[in-house]
């Protein structure tokens, strides 16, 4: 286990501890659970991003104001998005075998 030595205000450290108390937590796990939740989000945003990317690239993106389509329109929008299925699975996959 690695160890991150922090400084922090005297104010800080004491609303930190109050806080892991209160959630029944030590001040080292409540820090480290914080972190780990912030860096997760973070890969998250990063992953949505890079497929919302992707996803303009192949032109699957759509306004939401637009009207009605026609059954012809709702089958190419099916079939594109058969399509980008397997670039999103790509997606995730290469995110996890790169520890993303």
């Amino acid at each position: 286990m690695k160890q991150l030595i922090l400084r922090v205000s005297p104010d800080l450290h004491r609303r930190i501890a109050a806080r892991a108390a209160r959630e029944g937590k030590s001040v080292n796990a409540w820090v480290a659970n914080l972190l780990d939740t912030t860096v997760d989000a973070d890969v998250a945003e990063d992953r949505q991003a890079r497929m919302v990317a992707r996803a303009a690239e192949l032109g699957m993106l759509v306004a939401h104001d637009v009207p009605e389509r026609t059954a012809e329109e709702r089958e190419r929008g099916r079939k594109a998005l058969e399509e980008l299925a397997p670039e999103i699975v790509r997606i995730i996959e290469e995110d996890r075998s790169t520890g993303l």
